[in-house]
C-alpha cells in the first residue's frame, strides 16, 4: 500500500461507471495501489472487462451490473457489494448519461443527479467504515462554461453543488469533493476528438486535452487519507485551459505572438 496516500490495507472503493473511460481508469489505478474495487456499471459486461484487467495485474475487484439512476437497482447492488467487501469507505461517483443525443431536459438532468445522489444515500444505510470519502464527477461545463447542451450544463452545476452540500453538512461523516475536467479523451468522446484531428489542442497550455488517467490520478488522491483536510473543493482538471480563451488564441495567431 502506498505510504504517502495512506490507504489502509484492504480499503474498499466503489466506482460507478467503471466499465470504461474515467471510471475504468480510477478503478485500475486504485487496484494497483492495493484497494479492493467494486466496479459498478450499467453495462455489466464492460465492468467485467475492467475486473478482468485488474485481476490480470494481481488486483482484487468484483463487477456489478447497476443502473445508478434507479433506486431499486442501487439498493440491490449495495447489498451485494457490502456482502462481498464488507464496509466500504470510498466512493467515486462517475456514472452519468452522455451529453450528446436527443434527451429531454428533465430526463437528462434527473438521471445525472440521481447517479450521484442514490449511491450516496444508499451508502449511508450500509455498515459504518469509520470514515468515508467521496469524489463526484462534475465538469467545467456548467460551473465555468454555459454554452452546450442545456440539461448537461445544469446537471454538472448541480453535481458540483451536491458535492459541496455533502461536504458542508458532513452527511454520514462523508468528506466530499468534486472533480471538474475539461475535455477528456474517452470512448464516449473519441469520435469527436478524431474529427478535430486528435488530442493536440493549442488552446490548452499543455498542448493537449486530458486523458482518463489525468482525472483518475486526482480522484484517487482526493479519496486518500493524504487529502484528509480537503473537503468541499472543486478541482478543475483542465491543464490550464481556463488561462486561454479561443479569442486570445485567434489574436495571438494573427499577431504572431502565439508560443
Amino acid at each position: 500500500m502506498d505510504s504517502f496516500l495512506g490507504f489502509e490495507p484492504d480499503t474498499a472503493l466503489l466506482v460507478t461507471g467503471a466499465a470504461s473511460g474515467i471510471g475504468e481508469a480510477i478503478a485500475m489505478t486504485a487496484a494497483r495501489l492495493g484497494l479492493r474495487v467494486a466496479a459498478w456499471d450499467l453495462k455489466e459486461e464492460g465492468a467485467r472487462r475492467t475486473v478482468k484487467a485488474i485481476a490480470s495485474e494481481g488486483g482484487t475487484a468484483t463487477a456489478f451490473g447497476v443502473d445508478a439512476a434507479d433506486a431499486s437497482s442501487v439498493a440491490d447492488a449495495w447489498a451485494q457489494t457490502t456482502h462481498t467487501f464488507g464496509a466500504v469507505s470510498c466512493l467515486a461517483a462517475v456514472a452519468g448519461p452522455p451529453s450528446f443525443g436527443d434527451r429531454p431536459f428533465m430526463e437528462g438532468l434527473t438521471a445525472a443527479i440521481e447517479c450521484m445522489r442514490l449511491p450516496t444515500e444508499a451508502w449511508l444505510d450500509q455498515p459504518d467504515p469509520g470514515s468515508r470519502s467521496a469524489v463526484y464527477l462534475s465538469s467545467v461545463q456548467g460551473p465555468r462554461y454555459g454554452a452546450g447542451v442545456s440539461w448537461y450544463t445544469v446537471a454538472k452545476s448541480a453535481i458540483d453543488g451536491y458535492a459541496r452540500s455533502i461536504a458542508g453538512m458532513r452527511t454520514g461523516g462523508i468528506r466530499a469533493n468534486a472533480i471538474l475536467p475539461d475535455w477528456v479523451l474517452t470512448p464516449r468522446t473519441q469520435q469527436f476528438v478524431e474529427k478535430i484531428g486528435g488530442i493536440e489542442w493549442d488552446a490548452n497550455p499543455m498542448g493537449r486535452i486530458a486523458v482518463a488517467q489525468d482525472v483518475a490520478n486526482v480522484a484517487v488522491f482526493l479519496l486518500s487519507p493524504a487529502a484528509q483536510y480537503l473537503n468541499g473543493i472543486s478541482v478543475e482538471v483542465d491543464g490550464g485551459s481556463h488561462l486561454r480563451s479561443l479569442g486570445w488564441m485567434r489574436m495571438a495567431q494573427i499577431s504572431g505572438s502565439a508560443a
